[in-house]
């Protein structure tokens, strides 16, 4: 027996071999697109938070390098 997941709800349905999910058919997207707009939004929103944290970390490296104003 072979189960497939259908829909945003994630409910079991039976399925033949077939038509069970199969991420390497050549539709011309990547394996991680593959199943729509929520791994469309997670990839976006892993990449923001991945670019975001190395413009963090560099700024700081930036500002710890700096001398400090003697007053």
């Amino acid at each position: 027996m072979y189960y497939k997941f259908s829909g945003f709800a994630q409910r079991l349905v039976g399925a033949t071999a077939a038509a069970a999910y199969n991420p390497q058919k050549a539709d011309g997207l990547p394996v991680h697109l593959k199943r729509g707009v929520p791994d469309r939004l997670l990839y976006r929103t892993t990449m923001a938070l991945t670019i975001g944290g190395t413009i963090y970390c560099l700024v700081a490296l930036y500002m710890a390098s700096q001398p400090r104003q003697q007053k």
